[in-house]
């Protein structure tokens, strides 16, 4: 008895307008995040208006952004990782010993 295995196991399920689970909530809190903005009386209208559309625009952008195949989040993460990480690359100048300097080692 031969069975086919299906080849798209792997992948996520698509909800609404070809987003993940995960997207859409990025989308959903996004959506949410300008509308609490926008409903503060905290500044005046066009600064809310601006900070309600950046919002909106920040959440589209990790929903539907890939750049170079990969999603935007990815992208922020690889990008947090390394800002946070310790280690770091250090420049170091050699400063020359006395006793090179007198002759007393070979350099």
């Amino acid at each position: 008895m031969h069975a086919r295995v299906p080849l798209d196991v792997d992948l996520e399920d698509r909800l609404v307008y070809g987003l993940t689970p995960i997207r859409l909530a990025y989308m959903v809190l996004a959506a949410l995040g300008a509308l609490a903005i926008w409903s503060s009386q905290w500044m005046f209208a066009p600064a809310r208006g601006f900070l309600a559309v950046a919002m909106l625009v920040a959440g589209a952008a990790l929903a539907w952004g890939r750049w170079r195949g990969r999603p935007a989040d990815g992208w922020g993460m690889d990008f947090a990782t390394f800002v946070l990480s310790t280690r770091r690359l250090n420049w170091v100048t050699a400063t020359p010993t006395k006793a090179v300097d007198a002759g007393l080692v070979a350099a």
